[in-house]
């Protein structure tokens, strides 16, 4: 028996004869029969029968209710009360003319009033109840009715007992009704009212669109409707069912584990399904000989009725035959919260939630006439960081901030001077000019001598490449900081973060994270953006403190609402990934867009550096907060590679080699890449591996040397080099294997990502909720949360 009833129908114009006689019913209540202790468990009346039995005539929908079924089995005058109650109110709207309906919603014996009637809507406004049912009457287009049902014992147990709860419940759907009946959300009109009666409390909603020609509703559209209301009201129990469904699912993927080893040792020793793989190379030379693009809507009958056999012959393993019937039995236990009918699962092949698996097959087939992954390829985040190293921590102060202290016989001071900001501006101007360059390094030096701390530390940047001159400037600096931070006023919070920036990266001392992390935590909690990220980065990944995710997340999330471009940049990729939060692409594009914009400006400023640059040039090369554009992102990372960004270098090169995006310089690209592989960049001495690994145009094949750049990538961390060392023997022996060994793999990872897809979801939602009745409760008590206490 379902735990919800929605039931969706059009308000007709008129009603029709053979209904008539209920109206009069509905009006005086006539017709029910009152029960007491005493008489409610005897027989139903005559008069009860024989209402019902009219009204299994004309209303024979009527046979579906709950209640139904209850008089069935036990035709008492309390059940058939409650049967007749139910189906009148459920088939109002067929019963009562359209000008009459609203009045019936407002007024019905049970409306529980909403000032002087029982009809609201999205606000406060008082509702003119004859406004309203004039409006309607006369409406020329559709109007829609939704009857949303719980029974008593339901409601009470989720909280639904109220007029409060079920006016926000439905102001949180009414987004949600308006897209499954198509109609724009500033053109929808909606006006409900919740009758709280004794079996069944409930909620009738109407709706239409201003625009007459807009909105419809399908039986899809009833069904999104449903389980829309489902999935919020019962939250808390999915949420359980779906825990309970990872358990079976944590067993199943064991036992898959342990099929799919054996579908690969047969492969190994020749055992493999022949007509699979005579299917593959089938498919394989069709798709060889193929023209235009080679997906599935696009291919000729013969080919696709290769891939629809190969789909059935996948989808009738015994691992992806029990991963199925999983799927389907999760899907009917969510059915049932709304609905007692019984879904008839589609074979796998026909499911349409699975029809990407088609093209996953003609991918997997077209990869295998690569010995291996493109080696010009280039990855979808290519960041080897969230790194801080920003080129925009400045204070923003005059000279009545000055902090001035002496230091053996040597007075030190910090002081934004005219000076300093011109020698400032020509070091990050862009495309800055020799001479421009040889000034600013001129008014260093001058405002260094002087005793300028700023002046001092950035000398220590200026001869990066004299370690140990930059070393003895970098220390003088850092000496100097840690005089003045303790009397430093309004600058402390800044200083500290200067401080635990030079302990970060091992600028004039040895690298400290434990130190940088107290330095970092003391300004970010005085609210110090820079801090605030740079102590988001050291929990991310673990720097001087246990790694913690959420709480990166929220050290990003306050730099962010301090408007600082990179902790919104950071928060977006953790969206994107799905780290500390529910894996969002919609939300990310929105923080990469505030990232975005954020940047952008720091470019028209002139203060962008090699990071900001190739950061930009990701965004446009993925459409990452705006529209992929391909020419702005190869400027981008050329300008970036030109600032010595590594991550933009190594990108450079790989469009060098494939002449795709940029002018074709195979021998300028390899140059690159061993200049970075050299320098410990493992990514470019994997890539370098690859490439010699299995030649390419312009390159001759070397495996020897493709082995030595692949040894050197994994001796300085990379795990995939290593990995493809590791099974070099083997791989070219096993492409074919391995790659129908991947369609099983890949089809069973699509049926997990479903469940995580729909319990993330439901996570979400129930944080949500819980978030919601936290703040509730805190606002009672008059706690403040923790942002508040944090700004103040």
């Amino acid at each position: 028996m379902p735990e919800l009833i929605v039931t969706s129908r059009y308000l007709k114009s008129g009603s029709a004869k053979n209904l008539a006689n209920y109206v009069k019913y509905i009006a005086t209540r006539e017709g029910a029969v009152a029960t007491s202790e005493n008489n409610g468990n005897t027989q139903a009346t005559q008069k009860q029968q024989d209402f019902i039995t009219k009204m299994l005539q004309d209303i024979p929908d009527v046979v579906k209710l709950a209640e139904y079924s209850e008089y069935v089995q036990s035709p008492t005058q309390r059940n058939a009360t409650a049967l007749i109650t139910r189906a009148l109110d459920e088939n109002a709207e067929r019963i009562v003319e359209r000008e009459n309906y609203i009045g019936y919603l407002a007024n019905r014996p049970g409306a529980v009033k909403y000032g002087s009637h029982a009809l609201f809507s999205f606000d406060n406004t008082p509702i003119d109840l004859n406004a309203v049912a004039n409006e309607i009457a006369n409406h020329k287009g559709t109007v829609w009715t939704h009857v949303v049902a719980l029974r008593r014992d339901n409601a009470q147990r989720m909280g639904y007992d109220t007029l409060e709860t079920w006016r926000e419940l439905v102001k949180r759907q009414i987004p949600n009704i308006a897209k499954a009946q198509k109609i724009d959300m500033k053109n929808l009109r909606w006006y409900a009212a919740f009758h709280d009666k004794e079996t069944n409390p409930h909620v009738h909603i109407v709706v239409y669109s201003t625009n007459e020609r807009e909105g419809y509703l399908t039986n899809q559209g009833i069904e999104q409707i449903r389980s829309s209301f489902a999935n919020d009201i019962y939250q808390d129990e999915l949420h359980h069912l779906y825990a309970r469904q990872t358990e079976v699912r944590n067993q199943l993927k064991q036992e898959s584990a342990e099929l799919m080893k054996e579908i690969a040792k047969s492969f190994s020793d020749g055992d493999a399904n022949e007509e699979l793989c005579n299917l593959v190379l089938r498919l394989q030379q069709q798709l060889n000989e193929a023209k235009g693009k080679k997906v599935y809507g696009y291919l000729n009958a013969d080919t696709k009725k290769t891939v629809d056999d190969i789909f059935k012959l996948l989808a009738g393993h015994p691992s992806i035959e029990k991963m199925y019937k999983l799927w389907c039995e999760m899907e009917q236990l969510k059915h049932d919260v709304y609905s007692s009918a019984k879904i008839t699962p589609l074979p796998l092949i026909d499911n349409p939630q699975f029809k990407s698996v088609k093209n996953m097959i003609i991918k997997a087939v077209l990869d295998m006439n690569m010995p291996a992954p493109n080696p010009y390829s280039i990855p979808l985040n290519d960041d080897s960081d969230l790194d801080d190293n920003l080129s925009d921590d400045v204070f923003d102060w005059n000279d009545e901030d000055a902090v001035e202290v002496k230091m053996d016989s040597f007075n030190v001071y910090m002081k934004w001077s005219d000076e300093y900001k011109r020698a400032y501006k020509l070091y990050y101007k862009k495309d800055a000019t020799d001479d421009e360059k040889e000034e600013s390094v001129a008014l260093l030096r001058s405002e260094a001598e002087k005793g300028n701390l700023l002046a001092i530390h950035d000398l220590g940047k200026v001869y990066a490449d004299d370690k140990e001159k930059s070393f003895a400037y970098y220390k003088q600096a850092l000496d100097g900081f840690l005089e003045l931070e303790p009397t430093s006023g309004k600058m402390q919070s800044y200083l500290q973060y200067r401080i635990g920036k030079m302990y970060c990266y091992g600028l004039g001392t040895e690298q400290n994270y434990e130190e940088s992390f107290e330095w970092f935590l003391k300004s970010a909690v005085a609210g110090n953006r820079f801090a605030q990220f740079s102590l988001a980065n050291q929990y991310y990944y673990g720097n001087g403190v246990e790694k913690d995710v959420e709480q990166a997340l929220r050290w990003y999330m306050q730099a962010t609402e301090q408007e600082l471009p990179y902790a919104a940049y950071a928060v977006a990729q953790m969206y994107a990934n799905g780290e500390a939060v529910v894996q969002n692409d919609e939300t990310a594009q929105q923080y990469y867009a505030q990232a975005l914009d954020g940047f952008l400006k720091l470019e028209k400023s002139d203060r962008a550096d090699g990071n900001l640059l190739y950061k930009l040039g990701r965004m446009y090369r993925y459409g990452l907060g705006t529209n992929e554009d391909i020419p702005k992102a190869m400027d981008y990372f050329m300008r970036a590679a030109k600032y010595g960004n590594t991550n933009a270098k190594r990108i450079v090169a790989v469009e060098q080699l494939s002449g795709e995006h940029i002018p074709r310089d195979v021998k300028k690209a390899v140059e690159t890449l061993m200049e970075l592989a050299e320098n410990g960049d493992n990514v470019a001495s994997y890539r370098l591996g690859k490439l010699y690994l299995f030649g390419a145009e312009g390159v001759e094949r070397d495996v020897e040397l493709g082995k030595q750049w692949l040894t050197k990538s994994a001796e300085d961390g990379n795990e995939y080099a290593q990995e493809l060392l590791d099974n070099m023997e083997q791989r070219e022996n096993a492409v074919f294997a391995s790659s129908i060994f991947g369609l099983f793999v890949n089809l069973s990872r699509m049926i997990e990502d479903d469940y995580s897809r729909n319990s993330k979801k439901l996570h979400k939602q129930v944080d949500s909720k819980l978030q919601r009745m936290m703040q509730r409760r805190k606002q009672e008590l008059g706690i403040k949360d923790d942002h508040e206490m944090l700004m103040q």
